[in-house]
Protein backbone atom coordinates (compact mmCIF):
# COMPACT_ATOMS: atom_id res chain seq x y z
CA UNK A 1 0.00 0.00 0.00
CA UNK A 2 3.10 2.57 1.09
CA UNK A 3 4.55 1.55 -2.03
CA UNK A 4 1.42 2.42 -4.66
CA UNK A 5 0.69 5.58 -2.94
CA UNK A 6 4.42 6.51 -3.49
CA UNK A 7 4.15 6.14 -6.73
CA UNK A 8 0.81 7.82 -7.32
CA UNK A 9 2.51 10.53 -4.99
CA UNK A 10 5.49 10.48 -7.81
CA UNK A 11 3.65 10.72 -10.69
CA UNK A 12 1.39 13.32 -9.43
CA UNK A 13 4.07 15.09 -9.62
CA UNK A 14 5.47 14.47 -12.53
CA UNK A 15 2.72 15.27 -14.36
CA UNK A 16 1.82 18.35 -12.17
CA UNK A 17 5.62 19.84 -13.00
CA UNK A 18 6.39 18.47 -16.61
CA UNK A 19 9.36 21.38 -16.80
CA UNK A 20 11.01 19.66 -13.99
CA UNK A 21 11.28 16.73 -14.78
CA UNK A 22 12.61 17.63 -18.61
CA UNK A 23 16.50 17.97 -16.95
CA UNK A 24 19.28 20.09 -18.85
CA UNK A 25 22.30 18.58 -18.93
CA UNK A 26 26.16 20.08 -19.04
CA UNK A 27 27.91 20.20 -22.39
CA UNK A 28 30.48 19.00 -21.90
CA UNK A 29 33.47 20.16 -23.97
CA UNK A 30 33.74 20.95 -27.91
CA UNK A 31 37.34 21.12 -28.98
CA UNK A 32 38.23 21.73 -32.23
CA UNK A 33 41.42 21.06 -33.93
CA UNK A 34 42.70 23.75 -36.60
CA UNK A 35 45.17 23.23 -38.67
CA UNK A 36 47.14 26.33 -39.66
CA UNK A 37 50.33 26.64 -41.78
CA UNK A 38 51.83 30.11 -42.26
CA UNK A 39 55.44 30.27 -43.71
CA UNK A 40 55.55 34.18 -44.55
CA UNK A 41 54.15 36.12 -42.66
CA UNK A 42 55.01 40.01 -42.66
CA UNK A 43 58.08 40.07 -39.54
CA UNK A 44 56.03 42.84 -38.18
CA UNK A 45 52.96 40.16 -36.83
CA UNK A 46 53.92 38.68 -33.65
CA UNK A 47 51.03 36.67 -32.60
CA UNK A 48 47.48 34.70 -34.12
CA UNK A 49 44.72 33.71 -32.69
CA UNK A 50 42.04 31.60 -33.72
CA UNK A 51 38.77 32.85 -32.59
CA UNK A 52 35.49 30.40 -33.06
CA UNK A 53 31.56 30.50 -32.73
CA UNK A 54 29.52 27.28 -32.19
CA UNK A 55 25.70 27.69 -33.43
CA UNK A 56 23.13 25.17 -32.53
CA UNK A 57 19.60 24.82 -31.30
CA UNK A 58 20.48 22.50 -29.21
CA UNK A 59 22.80 25.04 -26.63
CA UNK A 60 20.53 26.39 -24.00
CA UNK A 61 22.96 28.88 -21.68
CA UNK A 62 26.29 29.79 -22.18
CA UNK A 63 29.77 30.70 -19.41
CA UNK A 64 27.79 33.76 -18.27
CA UNK A 65 24.41 32.17 -17.63
CA UNK A 66 22.46 33.70 -20.85
CA UNK A 67 20.39 32.45 -23.53
CA UNK A 68 21.80 31.15 -26.57
CA UNK A 69 22.33 28.84 -29.42
CA UNK A 70 25.62 30.37 -30.21
CA UNK A 71 28.66 30.45 -27.84
CA UNK A 72 32.23 31.52 -28.35
CA UNK A 73 35.86 30.50 -27.82
CA UNK A 74 39.49 31.56 -28.84
CA UNK A 75 43.05 29.48 -29.18
CA UNK A 76 44.82 33.11 -27.22
CA UNK A 77 47.26 34.86 -28.79
CA UNK A 78 49.99 32.21 -29.81
CA UNK A 79 53.39 34.06 -30.70
CA UNK A 80 54.95 33.54 -34.25
CA UNK A 81 58.32 32.74 -34.90
CA UNK A 82 60.56 34.49 -37.78
CA UNK A 83 57.62 34.93 -40.01
CA UNK A 84 55.79 31.82 -39.45
CA UNK A 85 53.26 30.00 -38.03
CA UNK A 86 52.93 26.50 -38.62
CA UNK A 87 50.71 23.93 -36.13
CA UNK A 88 47.29 22.44 -35.32
CA UNK A 89 45.53 24.94 -32.70
CA UNK A 90 42.77 23.50 -30.30
CA UNK A 91 39.97 25.10 -29.65
CA UNK A 92 38.27 24.28 -26.58
CA UNK A 93 34.06 25.13 -25.72
CA UNK A 94 33.43 25.17 -22.31
CA UNK A 95 30.71 25.82 -19.72
CA UNK A 96 27.25 25.87 -21.97
CA UNK A 97 24.53 23.91 -20.92
CA UNK A 98 22.19 21.65 -23.52
CA UNK A 99 19.13 20.13 -24.37
CA UNK A 100 17.84 17.01 -22.45
CA UNK A 101 18.27 15.59 -25.78
CA UNK A 102 20.53 16.55 -27.85
CA UNK A 103 21.24 13.95 -30.28
CA UNK A 104 20.31 14.23 -33.70
CA UNK A 105 20.75 18.14 -33.84
CA UNK A 106 23.08 19.72 -36.12
CA UNK A 107 25.35 22.27 -34.71
CA UNK A 108 27.83 24.87 -37.22
CA UNK A 109 31.10 25.91 -36.51
CA UNK A 110 33.16 28.59 -37.98
CA UNK A 111 36.75 29.96 -36.82
CA UNK A 112 38.54 32.72 -37.82
CA UNK A 113 42.30 34.27 -38.15
CA UNK A 114 42.89 37.44 -36.85
CA UNK A 115 46.80 38.66 -35.82
CA UNK A 116 48.79 40.94 -33.83
CA UNK A 117 51.59 43.06 -34.68
CA UNK A 118 54.62 44.08 -32.22
CA UNK A 119 52.90 47.29 -31.61
CA UNK A 120 49.96 45.31 -30.09
CA UNK A 121 47.52 46.36 -32.77
CA UNK A 122 45.06 43.98 -34.09
CA UNK A 123 43.15 42.83 -36.88
CA UNK A 124 41.13 40.09 -38.62
CA UNK A 125 43.91 38.54 -41.91
CA UNK A 126 40.87 38.14 -43.26
CA UNK A 127 39.99 41.66 -43.64
CA UNK A 128 40.11 42.96 -47.63
CA UNK A 129 41.15 46.53 -46.03
CA UNK A 130 44.12 44.92 -44.56
CA UNK A 131 46.19 45.50 -48.06
CA UNK A 132 45.66 49.68 -47.57
CA UNK A 133 46.70 50.95 -44.31
CA UNK A 134 48.26 48.11 -42.77
CA UNK A 135 50.03 45.94 -45.29
CA UNK A 136 51.06 43.66 -42.68
CA UNK A 137 47.81 41.74 -41.98
CA UNK A 138 47.12 41.56 -45.71
CA UNK A 139 47.75 38.03 -46.99
CA UNK A 140 47.58 36.69 -50.51
CA UNK A 141 45.25 34.25 -51.08
CA UNK A 142 43.26 35.57 -47.90
CA UNK A 143 42.39 32.60 -45.41
CA UNK A 144 38.60 31.89 -45.57
CA UNK A 145 37.32 31.14 -42.54
CA UNK A 146 36.87 27.76 -41.37
CA UNK A 147 33.24 26.55 -41.90
CA UNK A 148 31.72 22.99 -40.98
CA UNK A 149 28.99 20.97 -39.07
CA UNK A 150 28.47 18.34 -36.64
CA UNK A 151 25.15 16.25 -35.03
CA UNK A 152 25.56 16.29 -31.65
Amino acid sequence: MTSRLSLAILVACLVAAPDVAIAQVPGGDVTLKVPVNFTKLSADLAKIRVSCSLDSPALLYDDQGRTSTRIFADSGRLPTTNGQFVTTVTVVFTKFTLKSNPAGITATYRCDLDAEDRTGFEAPLTDPRAGQAYPQFKLTPTPAALIGTFTW
